[in-house]
């Protein structure tokens, strides 16, 4: 993956999920839910529980975009 990857998707402004090499997936319900730095090999990602996951591009293996209604949006 790569950081303007990321950033095409949250302009998008869709839920989409990021795909980890280890199996895991993380939900970006809205834009307010991920953080990218100006310059960095990370991004966080935060939990409706208040909580963050700190994510490294290069563990990062794809996107997947979701439809808003199916979404609960």
């Amino acid at each position: 993956m790569t950081m303007s990857q990321i950033r095409r998707a949250i302009e998008q402004g869709n839920p989409f999920s990021i795909q980890m090499a280890d199996g895991q997936s993380y939900e970006v319900p809205h834009p307010d839910y991920i953080s990218v730095p100006p310059k960095g090999a990370f991004i966080v990602v935060y939990n409706d529980d208040e909580s963050a996951a700190i994510l490294p591009l290069l563990a990062m293996t794809g996107i997947t975009y979701k439809k808003a209604e199916a979404a609960g949006l």
